[in-house]
């Protein structure tokens, strides 16, 4: 009978401490998301298309490519001079962040630089608006640091339509906002 109930003792004590451990690594993981919110996805790429048809409006996500990640952690890390994500260009791509430029760039031009604070976050657009001569299909956007090359797209972007036709006297704005939110 003695040896039982130290068993039965031994038991319960592992019990309470395996719960008792448990409950440590649920609390503790739960006030370690408290603190580190997971990224949510927003629009912060605005299309507008100007058509004989009309104007349509669009908001969209982006990719930030790897190259595009790995910028921006260089930029950050190592100081220095890095240049601007300011030249936003229009082809064809599926957006992926392995891309390392749109798989067919129809032109690529320097966008004019807004910064301001959004929701509390410091944030700036890049904005450039085309106004096409010819008949071209197009379904994607890229924000680069460069205004020509590859090994430059910081971020990438699809048309939420899919790929749209402009003929001549059409217009393509694109507006890409970016936030930094780091809390």
């Amino acid at each position: 009978m003695e040896i039982s109930r130290k068993r039965f003792v031994a038991v319960v004590l592992m019990v309470v401490v395996a719960s008792a451990l448990g409950t440590y690594v649920v609390m503790d993981y739960s006030w370690t998301q408290s603190l580190h919110h997971n990224p949510t996805l927003k629009a912060n790429v605005f299309i507008i298309f100007e058509t004989a048809s009309g104007k349509d409006e669009f908001a969209t996500g982006n990719v930030i490519t790897n190259i595009g990640e790995n910028y921006t952690r260089c930029a950050f890390s190592r100081g220095g001079t890095w240049s601007k994500v300011e030249y936003i260009s229009i082809g064809n791509a599926t957006a992926s962040a392995s891309l390392t430029q749109l798989t067919t760039e129809y032109d690529r031009k320097q966008g004019t630089i807004a910064e301001w604070v959004n929701n509390g976050d410091y944030a700036f657009n890049v904005t450039y608006k085309w106004t096409f001569s010819s008949t071209v299909t197009l379904n994607c956007a890229g924000a680069h640091w460069a205004s020509s090359g590859d090994g430059n797209l910081y971020a990438v972007a699809n048309f939420p339509s899919g790929a749209q036709t402009f003929n001549s006297g059409d217009n393509c704005t694109v507006k890409w906002v970016f936030t930094y939110d780091a809390n």
